[in-house]
C-alpha cells in the first residue's frame, strides 16, 4: 500500500504548493517510508523526494511550485528506500510517474522495453519503463495489457510543453478524482483525503469520481480531455518473504530523455 496523488490547478484557485502539501501529509497514513512530488514549471519538469515521511518532505518543499505535479508516499515492498532511485517519482526516459500497488512481473516487462537497461530494484519502474520504452507503435492500452498486478498511476511527461496529466487505475489500488467549478482537478487514493485536500486547500469540488478498474484519464488546462478503458491484468497471488521484497506467482503467470532537476 502508498498513497498517490495529483493536481492542476487553474488560474490560480489554490496554491499548489500547499496542494502539493497537504496531499503528502494525509496520504502519508499510506505509506512513511519514503515520499516525493513531481512537477511543471515554466518549461521544466522538477523531482523532489527523499526516504523520508511525507510530513518532512512537505516542510522540505519549495514554497512556490508548478501548477500541474503529482505525489508519492511509500510503503516500501521491493526495493530499499534506501536507494533513492526506489522511491517515487520515478523518471524513466521523461515519464515520471507514481505507482500504488505491486508489480509481480516486472522483470518480464522489462524485457519487453527497447534500449533500456533496469536502473532500481522497485517493481514499478518496470510500468514506467513500458510507457516510455515499449515499442513505438505500441498503442497505451498495448503497454499496460501485460501487467500483473495491483495498479493505480499518475504520470506527467518532461517532454509535454501542454503539461498534460494521466491517471489510471488497472486493478485494485483506489483512486479518486476531484473537479471544480473553474477547472481545478485533484487526485488522491481515497475519497476521504481527497475531501480533506478539497477543505484543506479551500476547494470546492463539483464533481467526484472514483475511477473504475480499467479506466484512464488524462487531462489537460482544466479539462478532461479522454476517459477510456484499458485491459485489465488477472490477480496475482501475494507471499511475502522480506521487507522490501514480494514473491509473488499469478495462475496467468506460470513460468519518454529529457534530464529533470533533482532537490
Amino acid at each position: 500500500m502508498c498513497g498517490i496523488g495529483a493536481f492542476q490547478i487553474i488560474n490560480n484557485e489554490a496554491d499548489a504548493a500547499q496542494v502539493a502539501r497537504v496531499l503528502l501529509r494525509q496520504l502519508e497514513s499510506r505509506g512513511r517510508d519514503a515520499a516525493g512530488v513531481a512537477w511543471h514549471k515554466d518549461g521544466e519538469t522538477f523531482v523532489c523526494k527523499d526516504n523520508t515521511n511525507g510530513k518532512q518532505l512537505a516542510r522540505m518543499l519549495e514554497k512556490q511550485i508548478g501548477d500541474t505535479g503529482i505525489v508519492h508516499t511509500r510503503w516500501a515492498t521491493q526495493g530499499s528506500p534506501e536507494n533513492n532511485d526506489n522511491n517515487h517519482p520515478i523518471d524513466v526516459g521523461g515519464v515520471i510517474g507514481v505507482h500504488n500497488g505491486h508489480i509481480s512481473n516486472d522483470k518480464q516487462l522489462l524485457q519487453l522495453c527497447v534500449d533500456y537497461k533496469r536502473c532500481a530494484q522497485v517493481d514499478s519502474e518496470a510500468v514506467f519503463a513500458l510507457l516510455a520504452h515499449a515499442p513505438s507503435d505500441w498503442s497505451l492500452a498495448d503497454r499496460v495489457r501485460d501487467v500483473r498486478g495491483n495498479a493505480a498511476l499518475l504520470w506527467i511527461d518532461a517532454y509535454d510543453e501542454t503539461e498534460t496529466l494521466h491517471a489510471m487505475r488497472l486493478q485494485s489500488s483506489p483512486l479518486w478524482l476531484g473537479q471544480t467549478v473553474m477547472g481545478s482537478v485533484v487526485f488522491a487514493s481515497t475519497k476521504a483525503i481527497l475531501l480533506e485536500t478539497g477543505v484543506r486547500c479551500s476547494m470546492q469540488f463539483e464533481y467526484v469520481h472514483e475511477m473504475e478498474e480499467g479506466e484512464y484519464v488524462r487531462v489537460q488546462h482544466g479539462r478532461i480531455q479522454e476517459m477510456a478503458t484499458m485491459p485489465l491484468p488477472p490477480k496475482p497471488v501475494y507471499s511475502y518473504s522480506s521487507k522490501y521484497a514480494y514473491s509473488s506467482s499469478s495462475l496467468f503467470d506460470t513460468d519518454y530523455s529529457k534530464a529533470s532537476k533533482y532537490y
